[in-house]
């Protein structure tokens, strides 16, 4: 048996949105296996107060941003990165570092570890971040980030990311060894939550055939209504189900269209499950760019959590993935593609003819446990220094 170790992320937040819900479900799944997990962050918050707090087994040093936030993001602020430098005097066995970002990456370049991993799961410059920023801030936080992205990969003793396109781009800037974990969902605890129960929780209709969208990634929300009024003469019942925008997208739909729509505001990670079985079709739009072909958005696999198929755009890690399920439907690539194949699909469901999601398979693999087990042994591979360049937790596909 593997011994526990003292293992140290290196964050820019604490707050529950995004890359949190990575390191934080990977952190609580390490404690779960006896190891001693310290999260170093930053509260976004500059009146907040210094603390410490156990979440999940996981103990959380948190420290508020500093002002000056106009000029400087908090996830790039200069004053933040110099106040966390004080986390690099601990030792421990793995620190790792989540994100390329100045708040917490020079702490972790400092910090007093056996091995330092560089977790990587958005592609920032050349993906996420505008090519021409007009405002000092945002041409200092392109600047800041690119560099640190370019550089962080062949800093660490290994890197971990969420897909294949940034493991081999990983890769190509120097990285000595690379391993895909993959984002998931905490295994359910109890009996099965029936779809009925869920909508009651939520609030929604009992009668309705449920598209679901859950998610702040906006970009391609628009072709979600396409689908809806693509398909709503079609059927009488069906409706789209949103959680995560703001209400304020819905301001410029037509009202037959906005009428078809249960917008649910942002609700709390444990109600994900209840969403994931109220609805009967989880949407996952994708535009075809560098940004989408290096995410893997954590809601394909919590949509299976619910037993829910997927429609997901042919991009990236969710066709890789896709692919080898049968209850995710790949409709290629563009939006017109979409909302054809998604026709499809609606009807597929509603006639009985769609496969069933296959949960018991997933459980050994998209659980936050399963994931966090391939990265425990990347931790000892290193501490052992006997590293390969390993499989991908889902090659078992």
């Amino acid at each position: 048996m593997n011994c526990p170790l003292k293992i140290h992320f290196f964050v820019q937040f604490v707050h529950e949105q995004g890359t949190y819900f990575r390191f934080h479900n990977l952190g609580a799944a390490l404690a779960r296996r006896g190891h001693e997990v310290e999260v170093f962050g930053c509260d976004n918050i500059p009146s907040n107060p210094k603390r410490t707090e156990t979440r999940d087994g996981v103990v959380y040093h948190i420290r508020p941003s500093f002002r000056g936030q106009g000029w400087f993001h908090p996830f790039n602020h200069p004053l933040n990165a110099l106040y966390q430098i004080p986390a690099a005097m601990h030792r421990c066995d793995i620190a790792h570092l989540f994100q390329p970002f100045l708040t917490a990456a020079p702490a972790w370049m400092l910090a007093r570890a056996k091995a330092k991993f560089y977790d990587w799961d958005d592609l920032w410059f050349g993906g996420m971040m505008s090519d021409n920023p007009t405002s000092f801030s945002a041409r200092y936080f392109r600047g800041i980030t690119g560099c640190l992205e370019k550089w962080l990969p062949r800093a660490a003793d290994h890197v971990t990311t969420c897909s294949r396109f940034l493991s081999d781009l990983a890769t190509s800037r120097g990285a000595k060894t690379t391993t895909v974990i993959h984002n998931g969902f905490n295994r359910p605890e109890g009996p099965a939550m029936t779809p009925q129960f869920a909508r009651h929780s939520l609030g929604l209709k009992q009668d309705a055939f449920y598209l679901g969208f859950m998610g702040r990634t906006l970009k391609e929300l628009d072709w979600c209504f396409d689908l809806l009024q693509a398909s709503m003469d079609e059927h009488p019942n069906l409706r789209l189900a949103l959680c995560g925008p703001d209400i304020g997208v819905l301001d410029d739909l037509h009202p037959d269209i906005s009428a078809r729509i249960d917008h649910l505001g942002s609700i709390p990670a444990g109600k994900i499950p209840a969403f994931a079985s109220a609805i009967d079709l989880g949407l996952l739009p994708l535009e075809d760019s560098p940004f989408n072909r290096s995410r893997f958005p954590i809601k394909f696999a919590e949509y299976m959590l619910g037993e829910t198929p997927v429609l997901a755009s042919e991009v990236g890690e969710c066709a890789e993935l896709g692919r080898s399920m049968p209850w995710v439907t790949l409709s290629g690539i563009g939006k017109d593609s979409w909302i054809s194949v998604g026709q499809e699909a609606i009807r597929s469901i509603l006639n009985g003819r769609y496969p069933r999601v296959a949960l018991d398979e997933l459980l050994g693999i998209f659980t936050w446990d399963a994931i966090a087990s391939t990265l425990e042994r990347q931790y000892h591979d290193a501490l052992d220094g006997t590293q390969m360049q390993p499989k991908t937790a889902t090659d078992s596909l």
